[in-house]
């Protein structure tokens, strides 16, 4: 049935235009100006487009942040000259494609109803609207694991070419984002759970795995060439786990103790270890932290106005509390309505446990309760969220049609 017949402006090239107008109407409002990471990015994206390579302003190289999110605003400040204005377009583009993509991911999966629904949420979603003014990795790493879900499921496609497209997806996510290269397991084994044929899901692992061999391949040459060892994307992964985990953490952000080191790659094996040797001796200290972490992650939704440098220096603290509390509302109602969703999906098996929204959207859910939180870790299952929650939306509204209707 389909619930929007008496109201056909309800369709998803409306939602696209409705996405595009709040972001646009956001950016006038909101000038760039960058604060945290996002100055970093804009630092190292200035160092790569003017040929010093991926390095301080003093000449130092780092592969300590991923590389992919700075590259990329290098790419655009090569091509249209440094200022933020293309990037902001950038933006724009990449966040009414992650509405597209939602909408067509949920309408693979589910029904028009669900996507369409979906697609509203995306397309209104405060702090997705409010990164079109933010140097950042978010909407970048959504759009590529997105991107690579929908390729992936493209039956349309070859699978060689499928493997190709989405194993080179998945590398790129892996550049802006590292946790992404566990998504180059998960896919093929969602195959073979789904289709039984654990011929071709091997081959599309094989296949996805060259060609991000391929990829990858300068950067690790790259690196190893300058700290002497190997280093897949950033030498970060083991800084991380230590603020998750250590005697002193909260559960999320740390500063690092302040001990000399060769380089950024000794650094990151040195608090690895240190990380990994707390977890190991201290289960119940890291049960506790993994509590802390699920609630600084999923607590609230603010940090999009925290990194719009601009609103702190133009509003007043009551103001920016207002903003905070329109987003961390909005994240809270998708939230309770994404569980009834799922536990609909599952009750109703509408969607197998292994199907690829359940299991991406679970991987990113624990990943940060595990290693160390901040509340923007939660973004990439944004979307997924959306779909659940769209789902018990549909439902209600069937509901509440049908009982007009008698």
């Amino acid at each position: 049935m389909h619930l929007f017949q008496k109201a056909p402006i309800f369709n998803i090239k409306n939602l696209l235009i409705l996405a595009i107008l709040l972001r646009v109407i956001w950016a006038c409002l909101v000038p760039v100006v960058p604060v945290s990471d996002s100055f970093l990015y804009d630092v190292f994206a200035q160092s790569i487009a003017t040929g010093n390579g991926y390095a301080f302003p003093n000449g130092d190289i780092t592969v300590y942040w991923p590389v992919g999110t700075s590259a990329i605003y290098a790419i655009i400040y090569k091509i249209f000259g440094i200022s933020f204005l293309p990037i902001v377009v950038f933006n724009i583009v990449i966040g009414t494609l992650i509405v597209w993509l939602t909408y067509a991911i949920a309408q693979r999966y589910l029904n028009n109803n669900v996507a369409l629904i979906a697609a509203f949420l995306v397309a209104l979603w405060p702090i997705l609207i409010q990164f079109t003014t933010i140097l950042a990795s978010e909407i970048i790493f959504i759009f590529l694991i997105l991107s690579a879900i929908y390729v992936w499921g493209c039956k349309q496609l070859s699978p060689i070419l499928r493997a190709i497209i989405w194993g080179a997806l998945i590398c790129v996510a892996t550049y802006v984002r590292p946790t992404a290269q566990f998504i180059f397991l998960f896919l093929p084994i969602l195959d073979w759970l789904a289709n039984k044929d654990r011929r071709a899901a091997i081959q599309s692992f094989c296949i996805a795995a060259i060609t991000a061999a391929l990829l990858f391949s300068p950067w690790v040459y790259r690196n190893h060439q300058v700290f002497g060892e190997f280093v897949l994307v950033s030498a970060n992964g083991g800084v991380n786990l230590w603020m998750g985990n250590n005697p002193n953490s909260n559960g999320g952000y740390n500063d690092l103790t302040d001990l000399p080191f060769k380089n950024e790659v000794t650094r990151d094996n040195y608090f690895k270890k240190e990380a990994i040797d707390f977890i190991v001796h201290n289960p119940l200290s890291y049960a506790k932290l993994a509590l802390k972490r699920a609630l600084i992650t999923y607590k609230a939704e603010t940090i999009g106005i925290v990194w719009n440098g601009y609103l702190e220096k133009h509003f007043t603290k009551p103001i920016l509390i207002g903003m905070k509390l329109i987003s961390s509302i909005f994240w809270w109602l998708v939230l309770v309505f994404a569980g009834i969703g799922v536990y609909k999906l599952l009750k109703e098996r509408r969607l197998a446990p292994f199907n690829a929204l359940f299991a991406v959207a679970a991987f990113f859910f624990v990943f940060p309760i595990l290693t160390v939180a901040q509340d923007r870790y939660h973004l990439p299952i944004n979307p997924f969220l959306a779909i659940f929650a769209a789902y018990t939306l549909q439902s209600m509204l069937s509901n509440y049609n049908l009982i007009r209707a008698k």
